[in-house]
C-alpha cells in the first residue's frame, strides 16, 4: 500500500466517493483554479499589508542593528561586533543567515530597507503556501482529483496570510519568516527526493532562528538509509554558520541564557503555574527539548505532518512572551496538518488556531483567561494530533528512493 492510500470504512468510503464525484476537477481546470486562487490570495494580502503597514516594521531595527554590527562593526565606545556579536549583544537572538539577508535588504530601499523587507517577507508567505500545496500533491495524489485542496488552501491560506502579514509587515521579524519558510522548503525537498537540499534548508532554518531546532525531528521522517545524508548536511550547515562565533568568543554559547524577557500575565507559561517574573533559566532548552520529543512521537505515530505545529506549540506554551508573530508559526503548522490529513475541505485547526490566537485578544482583556486559552489550544491540538483518530501518513520520500537505493548498489 502506498503511503498516500487511506483505508476508510465502507460507509465513509461511499460518502467520500459521492463527495469526490461532486468535486471532480480535470487537470487543466485544476491548473487554472490554482492560478486563480494564488492571484486571489495575493490580492487578499495587499489590504492586510497596507493595514499593518501603517505602523509597520516594529522590530526591524533589531535586524538593522545586528547586520550593521556583524558586517561593519561597532561604533567607537561600543562593545565589539563582528564575530563577537552574540557574546556582546545577547538580546540579538537572531541567526547569522538572517543578518546576511537583512544586510542585503537594507541596501535595497530607504529607511534602512524596511519596505523591501516587508515586501520580501510577504512574498515568502505566498511561497510557503505554494510549497504546502506541492507537498500535499506529492504525499496525497488522491487530492489532485478533487477541489478539496483548492477549497482548503483558499480558506486556510486566507487565514494564514492574515497572520503572516502581521509577522512580515507589522512586526517585521525576518528571522521567524525565514525559519518557517525554510522548514517548509525542507519538507517539500524531502517529498521530491532531494535529501541534500532538505538538509541545507533545515540547517539554514536553524541559522535563521535557533529555536528552529524544534524541527529536527523531520530528519526521522525519511527512510533510514537517507537519514545520515540529511543529518550530516544539516549539521554541516549549522556548524559552518555558528562555529566562527564560538571560536572567536566561547561566551557565545552562554550569552543566550543571559537575555530574558518579562513573563507576561497572559502567557501560557503563567497559565502552567510558572510565576517567575522573567524567562526561567531552563526555559529555552525546555522549549527545544519538548518540541523535539513531540516531533519524535509524531514520527513514531506516523503523523509527521504534525511536527511543525507541535514544535511551534512547544514554543508558545513555554514562552514567557505573547508576541503576535508567534501566530504565523501555529497557522503554518495547522495548515500543513489540515492539508495532509485532509478528509473534508475545511481547514479546521487553521481556523480554530487563528480565532484563538488572533481574534480572542480583541474581545477579551482578562490576562489570565488569555493565558488559559493559549494553553488549552496547544493542549487540544497536541492531544488531537497525537492521540486522536487519524489516518497514519507514511515516511517522506518513500517512493523513488527505493529504486535509487537499488540502482546505487
Amino acid at each position: 500500500m502506498s503511503q498516500a492510500t487511506y483505508a476508510l470504512p465502507p460507509d465513509e468510503r461511499a460518502e467520500q466517493d459521492d463527495d469526490e464525484a461532486d468535486l471532480y476537477e480535470p487537470a487543466p481546470e485544476a491548473g487554472r483554479s490554482r492560478r486563480r486562487r494564488f492571484a486571489m490570495l495575493a490580492m487578499w494580502s495587499v489590504p492586510w499589508g497596507l493595514y499593518f503597514g501603517v505602523k509597520g516594521g516594529f522590530s526591524w531595527h533589531f535586524f538593522v542593528q545586528g547586520s550593521t554590527l556583524l558586517f561593519e562593526g561597532a561604533a567607537p565606545g561600543q562593545a565589539a561586533g563582528g564575530l563577537d556579536l552574540y557574546a556582546n549583544y545577547p538580546q540579538l537572538q537572531i541567526g547569522p543567515f538572517t543578518f546576511a539577508i537583512a544586510e542585503i535588504l537594507r541596501q535595497c530601499s530607504g529607511a534602512n530597507g524596511v519596505v523591501a523587507a516587508e515586501v520580501f517577507m510577504t512574498v515568502l508567505g505566498l511561497v510557503v503556501l505554494y510549497c504546502l500545496e506541492r507537498i500535499a500533491q506529492a504525499m496525497r495524489p488522491d487530492l489532485t482529483r478533487t477541489r478539496w485542496i483548492d477549497r482548503t488552501m483558499l480558506v486556510g491560506g486566507a487565514a494564514f496570510m492574515i497572520g503572516w502579514t502581521d509577522l512580515s509587515v507589522a512586526i517585521g521579524h525576518l528571522d521567524d519568516a525565514l525559519a518557517l519558510a525554510l522548514v517548509t522548503l525542507a519538507v517539500w525537498a524531502l517529498t521530491t527526493n532531494l535529501p541534500a537540499f532538505a538538509g541545507i534548508c533545515l540547517g539554514l532554518s536553524v541559522d535563521s532562528k535557533p529555536w528552529a531546532l524544534v524541527f529536527l525531528a523531520l530528519i526521522l521522517t525519511v527512510p533510514r538509509f537517507m537519514r545520515r545524508e540529511v543529518a550530516v548536511v544539516t549539521a554541516v550547515v549549522v556548524v559552518l554558520a555558528w562555529l566562527p562565533f564560538v571560536i572567536a568568543d566561547p561566551h557565545t554559547l552562554t550569552s543566550a541564557s543571559q537575555f530574558t524577557i518579562p513573563n507576561e500575565p497572559s502567557s501560557a507559561l503563567r497559565a502552567l503555574g510558572v510565576p517567575d517574573a522573567s524567562t526561567p533559566k531552563w526555559d529555552r532548552l525546555a522549549q527545544v527539548g519538548l518540541g523535539c520529543v513531540l516531533g519524535g512521537i509524531a514520527v513514531w505515530r506516523r503523523r509527521w505532518p504534525a511536527i511543525v505545529l507541535l514544535g511551534v506549540g512547544a514554543r508558545v506554551v513555554l514562552d514567557p512572551g505573547v508576541y503576535a508573530y508567534y501566530t504565523s508559526g501555529i497557522l503554518l503548522g495547522a495548515l500543513m496538518w489540515d492539508t495532509l490529513s485532509l478528509r473534508r475541505p475545511l481547514p479546521l485547526w487553521t481556523l480554530v488556531s487563528g480565532a484563538a490566537l488572533g481574534v480572542t485578544p480583541i474581545f477579551i482583556s482578562n490576562a489570565h483567561l488569555l493565558g488559559q486559552l493559549r494553553l488549552w489550544l496547544v493542549g487540544a491540538f497536541t492531544a488531537a494530533l497525537l492521540l486522536g483518530p487519524a489516518h497514519p501518513i507514511g515516511p517522506l520520500a518513500r517512493r523513488g528512493l527505493g529504486r535509487r537505493r537499488k540502482t546505487n548498489r
